[in-house]
């Protein structure tokens, strides 16, 4: 059984483990994941000790025959996950080949914003951009902002329009609409609440939100080309009101969508979730890249970093800038009163591989997967409190 055991499942012997101290336990065992090393753990605190000190008494005892049924159950389990896994990637490469990549339709006139409106200082006056980020400059573009409840107060209800707009892009995403009529949607409800959308005129972009299309993996811009069944989109809306920014986007899946871009979906809200978990006074910024990632690793997908999040208030984008991967960015801890947006974009894997390839279209904005690899990202904006 050993001898098997090496050839097929563990290229350091499991059952080594039953002989050492739990200390020096391995923390994988050769298995994908820790489940050997805690039942061993357990196993071995029940025994006694000593912990099995000699091979002997581990083969000649009824524990070693609980730890082979253990294993052999185990590997049972691994062996089907990896059948299952291989299932998903053939389903996955032929959805990649059958399915067009995203081809753009005609961008229609720049939408009139009612003059009443308070606009955004980039739209004001052209704005002076800062060398190393393309941005425009302002106070909090390299430091840390503390809002006042008086600004935390402006935020949130940006932060319940820019909600309300997802809520109306929701209502009419379907089968043959176009994204430029649920752009129009969108900037008809915003302008209703007083408010000014933030993407439009922002360093020249032409619509009032953002619609990134299967492939598109970001700042895709709204046309006329009809949403077809089956589709998945992710619809990115920030107002500007009470001279502040509120900044959301959300997944929406058009008609009935294959099992892999659900999954793609689901996996995007769990790894924006996770890094938003770790979010409280004292905590690093580092942090939040470190669980987004092992989250989306452990869910079969890829993590982008071509986007971050960013610190944002009375400004579109300021500091910090959150990486949504493992990174070494020293940018202080978190403390209450900070406000920044937490957004990873999750992409599929180009058979099994990981799909960091792609292309800036012409129009400078929309990034685009060569593979015909699909996109998924939630976006929120978080309140650190002296609580969470």
């Amino acid at each position: 059984y050993l001898k098997a055991s090496n050839e097929q499942h563990c290229p350091a012997c499991f059952m080594a483990c039953f002989l050492r101290p739990v200390s020096q336990l391995p923390a994988a065992s050769g298995f994908p994941c820790s489940l050997p090393r805690q039942r061993a753990r357990r196993l071995l605190l029940l025994q006694s000790s000593s912990h099995m000190s000699s091979s002997a008494q581990l083969r000649n005892s009824a524990f070693a025959c609980c730890a082979s049924a253990m294993l052999a159950r185990h590997a049972a389990k691994h062996a089907a996950r990896r059948s299952r896994r291989i299932v998903s990637e053939v389903l996955r490469r032929a959805s990649q080949v059958s399915r067009a990549p995203v081809r753009r339709g005609q961008v229609s006139a720049v939408r009139k914003v009612p003059p009443e409106i308070q606009r955004p200082s980039y739209i004001t006056a052209r704005p002076r951009l800062d060398v190393r980020t393309g941005l425009p400059v302002h106070p909090f573009l390299h430091c840390h902002e503390i809002k006042s409840p008086e600004q935390v107060a402006a935020m949130r209800t940006a932060g319940a329009v820019a909600r309300e707009t997802l809520l109306v892009a929701k209502d009419i995403i379907a089968p043959g609409v176009t994204t430029d009529s649920i752009d129009a949607a969108c900037h008809d409800f915003i302008v209703s609440k007083g408010a000014y959308p933030s993407p439009l005129g922002y360093l020249d972009f032409p619509k009032s939100i953002s619609t990134s299309v299967n492939d598109i993996i970001a700042h895709g811009i709204p046309d006329d080309r009809p949403l077809e069944d089956g589709d998945i989109v992710n619809v990115d809306v920030t107002v500007f009101v009470d001279g502040h920014h509120g900044d959301t986007s959300s997944m929406f899946v058009v008609g009935t969508p294959d099992p892999e871009a659900l999954s793609l979906c689901q996996a995007a809200q769990r790894a924006q979730m996770a890094g938003i978990g770790v979010c409280r006074p004292g905590a690093s910024f580092q942090d939040i890249g470190l669980h987004i990632q092992a989250a989306t690793e452990a869910l079969g997908f890829d993590v982008s970093d071509l986007f971050a999040g960013h610190g944002i208030g009375s400004y579109f984008h300021g500091y910090p800038e959150i990486c949504h991967y493992a990174n070494d960015l020293e940018q202080g801890e978190m403390l209450p009163g900070m406000i920044f947006t937490v957004e990873p974009v999750l992409l599929e894997k180009a058979w099994g591989e990981s799909d960091g390839d792609f292309q800036l279209l012409d129009d400078k904005w929309t990034y685009q997967t060569l593979s015909n690899a699909r996109s998924a990202q939630f976006e929120h904006t978080v309140l650190i409190t002296e609580t969470g």
